[in-house]
């Protein structure tokens, strides 16, 4: 489920960014849907997108720039497929990931025992740290389950 509010935060980042006529956020809302994602889903990714600006607005921030990306070690890019490096690349356009963020993605890259990072491993491992998952199954107060959201 965490990998899918990542694609929504994408989506949804990339939407504001357009030129033309912004949409609504319950346009957003009715895109996605038809997309499949649940309206928990939704939700999740525009709060992380609020608390996200909320942070940055107020400097605790640092993005990412694509420079940091031309020092990224030879290593590292043997072991992530050139899809997710470009998925990571956007990533960091969007804003989403920060410099901690990015150092972050290269230990958990390298430690993750793959020869060939995968988009979807990428997901995985950015969902992991942009919402804490050290267990994988608890987000800023709420569990996942498999289809099911659970208070705390």
């Amino acid at each position: 489920m965490q990998e899918r509010i990542i694609e929504i935060i994408v989506y949804l980042l990339s939407e504001m960014q357009q030129e033309r006529k912004q949409k609504a956020k319950i346009d957003l809302t009715h895109d996605l849907m038809l997309r499949g994602y649940t309206e928990i889903e939704i939700n999740l990714a525009f709060s992380w997108i609020f608390n996200h600006l909320q942070r940055s607005s107020k400097g605790q921030e640092d993005d990412a720039s694509l420079q940091d990306l031309g020092e990224f070690p030879e290593l590292e890019k043997l072991i992530i497929s050139s899809e997710a490096y470009g998925y990571l690349i956007h990533l960091i356009q969007l804003g989403i990931i920060g410099d901690q963020d990015l150092e972050l993605f290269i230990e958990r890259a390298l430690a993750y025992g793959k020869d060939d990072i995968s988009v979807d491993d990428l997901k995985s491992i950015i969902a992991s740290i942009l919402f804490g998952l050290d267990n994988r199954s608890s987000f800023n107060g709420y569990t996942f389950y498999s289809g099911d959201l659970t208070i705390q």
